[in-house]
């Protein structure tokens, strides 16, 4: 029964992990709700960068949005560079590899890094594009 516990208590350590880490990392995050205002808003320096596997992108994403996997990341740093002032909005399925993304921007620099809270899962799928 202890196991079974621990076992739980480990999962979710691991769920909330990426996050509380970002946070302390001065990422903040934002709601889904709060980033679509803010895209209806059409503020110059919003950018929206999904960091999903292509496969997850082309079956849906935030209209708008760049893609840069995760995976990708460390060298296409360089290719955002003129982001760097700019808000930018880290997106994935559930909010954990962008959070891992929005520190690595952090890191390299960027200023105002935020994650985008739960990710695609929580966005939903009305306003979504794909391809």
């Amino acid at each position: 029964m202890y196991a079974a516990w621990l076992v739980l208590a480990l999962g979710v350590l691991l769920w909330f992990a990426p996050e509380a880490y970002a946070r302390l990392k001065g990422v903040r995050g934002v709601t889904p709700g709060a980033l679509k205002q803010a895209l209806a808003e059409r503020s110059h320096d919003l950018v929206v960068l999904d960091v999903r596997t292509p496969d997850e992108y082309k079956r849906g994403h935030i209209p708008g949005a760049r893609h840069l996997p995760l995976d990708r990341l460390r060298d296409g740093v360089g290719l955002l560079e003129n982001l760097k002032e700019s808000r930018v909005v880290c997106v994935c399925a559930t909010g954990k590899r962008s959070a891992v993304a929005a520190v690595r921007l952090k890191a390299a620099g960027f200023r105002d890094v935020y994650n985008l809270s739960g990710g695609m899962l929580f966005w939903g799928r009305r306003d979504v594009e794909a391809g």
